[in-house]
């Protein structure tokens, strides 16, 4: 699977050399991935900008069923920043915005991007992370801390959450790289 994500990224930045492949895109990249693998007998549920609040991307192996998001995210000072839902819809209600972020049913791919400018011209830096949605947990209504323009808390796994009203009451994951399964950075370019 990995090989085949390399390859169609190298494809990608054949054609886009400017910019980092976005998360809508990655989606498609992940299940075509996932789906190239035939000898772990995946059977896999997407659906082309579903904006399922769940899952991005289904996939059933022996008989268990998996819900994923796909994310890009960036890596830095240790760690991984990656934005996740809007919540507006709890109307700024604490216990339910709460409630909501401690019951995630669906684990993280994330495939983080840098730009490296050298003699040879722009590279693109990728890497894929695995985060398991138990470590995306343990919030307390009665701990979120105004900073600024938004309010943040961190977990007992030192995730921190933050949530931007400004953003739609966006939630953003700062998430330590010690709880991250991760290939080795491939370079494209």
């Amino acid at each position: 699977m990995l090989q085949r994500i390399r390859g169609d990224l190298t494809k990608y930045h054949g054609i886009f050399m400017a910019g980092r492949c976005a998360g809508w895109e990655l989606e498609e990249l992940i299940v075509a991935a996932i789906k190239s693998d035939t000898h772990a007998q995946h059977h896999v549920w997407w659906k082309e900008r579903g904006h399922d609040n769940k899952a991005d991307v289904r996939v059933r192996t022996n008989g268990s069923e998996h819900a994923i998001q796909i994310k890009s995210g960036q890596r830095s000072k240790g760690r991984l920043k990656l934005s996740g839902h809007r919540l507006g819809r709890f109307k700024e209600d604490w216990d339910a915005i709460t409630q909501y972020l401690n019951a995630p049913v669906a684990s993280i791919i994330a495939v983080p991007h840098r730009k490296i400018e050298s003699k040879q011209g722009r590279q693109h830096c990728y890497q894929v992370c695995y985060i398991d949605k138990t470590m995306l947990t343990g919030l307390d209504a009665g701990k979120w801390e105004e900073i600024g323009a938004r309010y943040q808390q961190t977990n007992e796994h030192d995730v921190e959450f933050s949530v931007n009203p400004s953003m739609s009451w966006q939630v953003w994951w700062s998430i330590p790289n010690e709880l991250i399964k991760e290939t080795d950075e491939f370079v494209i370019g």
